[in-house]
């Protein structure tokens, strides 16, 4: 695994002055662009979304360290920018013949990152969780047995809900006439 490419997806809610300069030149040499533009801005945007089409499947062979991909970007997202809020997922992808699903974890500086102690959610294209049938089932059979399941601490939506309210706080309201 690792010859393999994938598309990558970063929705930045926030992000602090000080720390842009150094998350910019992480997402440009990664290959992250402002999407919808063919290019990447010379300054980063609150609320908004950065696409890299070439994002490796598995092991990044270009570190030689046998991590995967997906967390060896998570840790740089996290050391070069721990104010910012965002949402990074990697789209589902194909190694070695066989479909493997995206990959998610959330981050906002109140909380932290999630998910913990796994190192992401699995989710389809556009980020969305995805559940596999055997976490339903055991999530159905606890809550049979009375257990409280809550969906949204299993799939983030603390992390979500504040994510989503900062990024509405920077979009700027539209006129209405």
């Amino acid at each position: 695994m690792g010859n393999e490419r994938r598309r990558a997806y970063l929705h930045l809610a926030t992000c602090p002055a000080d720390e842009q300069p150094q998350l910019h030149a992480l997402l440009t040499g990664h290959g992250f662009r402002e999407a919808p533009a063919t290019s990447m801005p010379t300054q980063l945007r609150d609320d908004s979304l950065y696409t890299c089409d070439e994002f490796p499947v598995g092991t990044d062979e270009t570190v030689d360290t046998g991590e995967f991909a997906h967390t060896i970007m998570v840790s740089a997202l996290m050391e070069c920018a721990p104010g910012a809020s965002w949402r990074f997922w990697s789209g589902i992808g194909y190694a070695d013949g066989t479909q493997v699903m995206g990959e998610l974890n959330l981050h906002h500086p109140s909380l932290g990152l999630f998910p913990k102690p796994e190192p992401a959610l699995d989710c389809d294209d556009d980020g969305r969780v995805w559940l596999s049938m055997a976490t339903v089932e055991d999530l159905l059979q606890r809550s049979a047995a009375g257990e409280a399941v809550d969906l949204a601490a299993i799939t983030g939506g603390q992390w979500e809900v504040l994510i989503s309210q900062e990024a509405q706080a920077q979009t700027t309201p539209r006129l209405q006439i």
